[in-house]
């Protein structure tokens, strides 16, 4: 598959070489799906087999050439459903990832010696730090299970926004960073305009088998109303590779949620995963402490799989997942990208397996 734009453009998690001048409108994307055994762990949604769609994608863009080093860059990605399921997901921890034209990464720049400055709809640039160490993206078992949404009134903060104006730095010695502004990233009600800005920011080396990320984000809420707190959260995330073994780990900490003082959530996640030739085993556990205004909120997931690769577009992928909520909330297992998320209640114990298929275009 063609390097995504994406990943020159905001994250830096992942480097990509600069477009050459074309008048060409370039075609990439991923093909994921699987079918899924499924237990929301609840007297109305109980066992589910289904095929899912996981984040299937297709993405057009291009460059041109503006001369004197700059170049005009472009993409527009959509999400789309290919099995019995859309990706919409449901339940606390979850990212919300929706299908239609421009549901992805969609925006148009400038790139050049300066870095790259882009308008449109993107991850945020603390999002990507979480996504470079999670050893179960799309699949069930995702990180964005606990990461993404700590609490159900909150924002959340694996955010892909519309209003986006970024800023991301070249690469200097392994380091790079990033920066962007979300001019609204919610409305403060159904029933008013006043909109709730945000910035999201990060910073990452990157050098041999080591790589180190720092994140941080804030939703403005105070502007909207006075009464309330800024919601934030940073995020520390490292991975390091020796021989055919790689090691992850995040530590992640939320506060003030829903703009509530002292509504803060610490997350943790660990993962290993180690290679046999074209087999790479996986497993990685995240755990999530009590949030300090409410009691019985803490939550562990548990991943395990394998995957074994076909070729270096195609892969077919195994994965078991289970949380365990504490009785006063309702993590899921099978949120982020994972497209089939049947949910689950507070105090459930969510599980499942699923084998799928990636290919890569």
């Amino acid at each position: 598959m063609k390097k995504s734009l994406i990943a020159l453009a905001v994250a830096g998690v992942v480097s990509a070489p600069a477009f050459a001048a074309t008048s060409n409108v370039d075609v990439a994307g991923t093909l994921n799906l699987s079918v899924d055994y499924l237990d929301a762990d609840t007297a109305t949604n109980g066992d589910n087999l289904n095929v899912s769609s996981n984040s299937s994608n297709i993405i057009f863009k291009g460059s041109e050439d503006l001369g004197g080093g700059l170049k005009g860059v472009w993409q527009i990605q959509t999400y789309f459903s290919a099995g019995g399921t859309g990706n919409a997901d449901t339940g606390v921890g979850t990212e919300v990832v929706k299908d239609g034209v421009g549901s992805g990464n969609t925006f148009v720049g400038l790139s050049g010696n300066f870095g790259t400055a882009l308008l449109g709809k993107h991850e945020a640039p603390a999002k990507l730090i979480g996504r470079s160490v999670d050893l179960f993206g799309d699949q069930i078992g995702d990180n964005r299970n606990f990461t993404a949404k700590p609490a159900a009134q909150s924002n959340g903060f694996d955010l892909r926004p519309n209003n986006v104006i970024a800023y991301v730095s070249p690469t200097f010695s392994g380091m790079t960073g990033a920066i962007a502004y979300v001019t609204n990233v919610a409305e403060a009600t159904a029933t008013t305009d006043t909109s709730i800005d945000a910035w999201s920011a990060m910073g990452k080396y990157e050098n041999g088998p080591l790589m180190v990320g720092l994140g941080y984000q804030i939703h403005n809420l105070s502007e909207s109303n006075p009464v309330l707190e800024d919601e934030s959260m940073w995020r520390l995330a490292a991975s390091y590779k020796f021989g055919d073994v790689k090691v992850v780990g995040l530590y992640q900490q939320a506060n003030d949620m829903s703009g509530t003082s002292n509504n803060d959530v610490t997350t943790f996640g660990i993962g290993a995963a180690y290679a046999m030739g074209p087999v790479t085993l996986k497993a990685q556990y995240y755990t999530a402490d009590d949030r300090d205004t409410t009691a019985n909120t803490g939550a562990n997931m548990w991943a395990v799989g394998a995957d074994y690769d076909l070729s270096k577009r195609t892969k077919v992928q195994f994965a078991y997942a289970t949380t365990d909520n504490d009785s006063a909330v309702a993590y899921s297992a099978f949120g982020g990208g994972h497209g089939d998320n049947p949910g689950t209640v507070a105090g459930g114990s969510p599980s499942g397996f699923s084998v799928g298929v990636k290919h890569a275009f």
